[in-house]
C-alpha cells in the first residue's frame, strides 16, 4: 500500500472511529429491561435470552460447553451468537457477578459490536473496491455516504446478524477481487467467508451464480482445461462446506441438526408465503421502487446512476472489468431471492445497495477526455450525489432523533405507566397465588415479583385463555384490527391453524372475552381483567 493509500485508511480510520461513537448514545435506548426490547425489536427480544445463556456457567464443565455451544435460537446461524458471545465475555468480566441486571449496557454493547462495528468494515472493504483508497476525498465521501446511508443507521439500532452478513459479503467479493482469476489461496479464503456466511444468514446463496461465473472467466481467459476447472470447482465446494461446518459445529450431533434444519425449513416457508397470512405485494410502485425503499436508501434514479457505475467498469481494465461482472451477476441473484420472498423487509436490500453503491466512483473515470468535459462530467456527479445524499442526511437525522426519544415517546411505555399507577394497584389476587398476566408480542410488562407474565409467539387463542387463566390481558391495537377481521382468513397461509386466532381476537374486539371485561384502552392496547377480581379483594 502506497503513503497516499495508507493515509487515505487513516482518514477512513478516524471517520469509522466516530460514526461507532456517535451511535453509542442512540444504542442505549429501549434496553432498561429485556421486557422492553420486544417494545421496538421483537427480534432482540427473542435473541437475547439465548446469549445471556451461552454464558452462564452451568454445575459442571460440560454443561457449561454445552451452554455455549447449543444455543437453541437456530433461526440465525452459530456464528451470530458466537461473536455476540465472545464481544459479551469480556463486558461480563467488568460488571461482575450481577452482570445479567446491567441489560441497558449488555445490548448496546451488542449492537455496537455485532451490528455497527462489522457495518463499518463492511462499508470500508466495499470503499476500497470501488477507489483503491487512490483519492482520499472520493473514498471518504463515498465511506460517509454508505454508512449514513438511512437503512444502514436503522440497522445500527438494533442487535441483527444483517452488518454479519454485509460483512462476509464484502470479504467474499475482497478476496475474489484480490484473487485476480489466478486461484490460489485468496481463492479459497473466498470459499471459506462463503460458507461462514452461508450459516449465519444464507448470504452465500447470493453467490450461488458468481463462482462458477468466476470459474468460467478462468477458463476463458487462462486456459486450464476443463479438468483443471472442475478440480478447482470441487475444492472451492468442500472449503465452503467445512467452514460451513465449522461455523455451526451442531450440525455434526444428530438431534441439534434436525432440530436445525426444522427450524429452516419453517424460515423458509414464512419467507415465501408469510407467517400468519399470504404476502403477495408487488415489489414495483408506478415503475418505482417502494417508498420504504426510496425514502430509506435512494431513489429510484440513484439506483439506475449506481448501475451507470457498474457499466462503466465493464470497460475499464480486466481487474476493474471482473469485478463489475461478477457483481452483476451476484446483483441478479440477489435481486431474484429477495424479490421472490413474500416477507421484504428494510434490512433484506443492505445486500444489494451497498455491493451497487460501491460503483459510484466509477462515474468519475474518464481519465482519457479532454479535461474540459471531465471536470463538467465529474461536476455533474457531485452534483446528482449530493442531490441523493442530503434527503439521506435528513431522513438519518430524524432516524437518530426518534430513537434518542422513543423510551420517552413509546405508547407501550406510557400504556404500562398508566396500567401501573392507575389500575394495578385497584386490583387484587387472592393472597395463595401469584399475578397472571398475557401480553401480546409488543405489550410492554416487566417482569416482577409476584407477577406471573405470559406471551405466546403462535398467538392466543380462547383455548389457551381458559387453559392459562390470566387476570390481566393486555392486547396490541394492531392485532385486533389484523387478526380480528374476517378477511385474514382468505389469505392465511394456513386457514384452519388461524382461526382460534381470529375468533379469539374478533371477541376481544366486540369486548366480549367470557368472564372479562375491559378496563382500558388507549391508541396502542386494550386490557381486560378477570371479573371475578375486585379492588381489595
Amino acid at each position: 500500500m502506497e503513503k497516499s493509500q495508507k493515509s487515505t485508511l487513516l482518514l477512513l480510520i478516524i471517520i469509522g472511529v466516530l460514526f461507532f461513537c456517535l451511535m453509542i448514545p442512540a444504542n442505549l435506548t429501549g434496553a432498561e429491561t429485556s421486557e422492553m426490547l420486544a417494545i421496538f425489536e421483537v427480534d432482540e427480544y427473542a435473541q437475547y435470552e439465548h446469549v445471556l445463556r451461552m454464558l452462564t456457567p452451568g454445575d459442571t464443565f460440560y454443561q457449561s460447553i454445552r451452554n455455549f455451544t447449543v444455543y437453541l435460537h437456530y433461526f440465525y446461524g452459530y456464528p451470530f451468537y458466537f461473536v455476540s458471545a465472545l464481544f459479551l465475555f469480556p463486558l461480563k468480566l467488568i460488571l461482575g457477578s450481577g452482570w445479567i441486571a446491567e441489560t441497558r449496557l449488555i445490548v448496546c454493547w451488542l449492537r455496537q459490536t455485532v451490528s455497527v462495528l462489522p457495518m463499518i468494515l463492511a462499508a470500508g472493504i466495499f470503499v476500497w473496491l470501488g477507489t483503491r483508497f487512490k483519492k482520499k476525498l472520493l473514498s471518504a465521501g463515498l465511506f460517509i455516504f454508505l454508512l449514513t446511508i438511512p437503512a444502514v443507521i436503522l440497522n445500527h439500532f438494533w442487535w441483527h446478524p444483517d452488518s454479519l452478513a454485509v460483512l462476509l459479503v464484502a470479504l467474499v467479493f475482497f478476496f475474489l477481487d484480490r484473487d485476480t482469476l489466478r486461484f490460489g489461496k485468496s481463492f479459497y479464503a473466498a470459499a471459506g467467508c462463503c460458507g461462514i456466511a452461508l450459516s449465519v444468514k444464507y448470504a452465500g446463496v447470493y453467490f450461488a451464480a458468481v463462482i462458477p461465473f468466476y470459474l468460467l472467466l478462468g477458463q476463458l481467459r487462462t486456459r486450464p482445461g476443463l479438468k483443471k476447472t472442475l478440480r478447482r470447482a470441487t475444492l472451492f465446494v468442500l472449503v465452503m462446506i467445512l467452514f460451513l461446518v465449522i461455523s455451526n459445529p451442531l450440525l455434526l450431533l444428530p438431534q441439534e441438526r434436525a432440530e436445525i434444519i426444522q427450524t429452516q425449513a419453517l424460515q423458509f416457508e414464512q419467507t415465501g408465503t408469510g407467517i400468519f397470512v399470504r404476502q403477495q405485494n408487488p415489489f414495483f410502485e408506478n415503475g418505482n421502487l417502494p417508498a420504504d425503499v426510496r425514502l430509506n436508501y435512494a431513489e429510484t434514479w440513484f439506483f439506475i446512476l449506481a448501475f451507470g457505475g457498474l457499466l462503466i467498469g465493464l470497460r475499464q481494465g480486466k481487474r476493474e472489468q471482473t469485478r463489475s461482472l461478477l457483481t452483476l451477476v451476484y446483483l441478479v441473484t440477489a435481486s431474484a431471492v429477495v424479490l421472490l420472498a413474500a416477507s421484504r423487509r428494510l434490512h433484506y436490500y443492505l445486500l444489494i445497495a451497498l455491493p451497487l453503491f460501491s460503483f459510484l466512483p466509477d462515474l468519475f473515470a474518464g481519465e482519457n477526455q479532454p479535461a474540459k468535459h471531465r471536470k463538467l462530467q465529474q461536476g455533474l456527479f457531485v452534483f446528482l450525489i449530493l442531490l441523493q445524499w442530503v434527503p439521506n442526511m435528513l431522513q438519518s437525522g430524524h432516524l437518530y432523533q426518534v430513537q434518542l426519544n422513543r423510551e420517552k415517546e413509546s405508547p407501550a411505555i406510557q400504556l404500562y405507566e398508566t396500567l401501573q399507577n392507575e389500575i394495578l394497584p385497584e386490583i387484587a389476587v387472592p393472597a395463595e397465588r401469584m399475578y397472571r398476566v398475557f401480553r401480546d408480542w409488543k405489550i410492554y410488562f416487566p417482569e416482577q415479583e409476584g407477577v406471573a407474565i405470559q406471551m405466546d409467539w403462535d398467538m392466543p387463542t380462547m383455548a389457551k385463555i381458559s387453559e392459562w387463566q390470566p387476570d390481566l390481558i393486555l392486547l396490541e391495537q394492531e392485532n385486533l384490527r389484523m387478526f380480528g377481521d374476517a378477511d385474514i382468513l382468505r389469505d392465511a397461509v394456513d386457514a384452519d391453524a388461524l382461526r382460534p386466532v381470529h375468533e379469539f381476537y374478533a371477541q376481544a374486539q366486540q369486548d366480549q372475552i367470557p368472564g372479562y371485561e375491559k378496563i382500558l384502552e388507549d391508541q396502542f392496547g386494550v386490557v381486560f381483567k378477570k371479573e371475578e377480581l375486585r379492588s381489595g379483594e
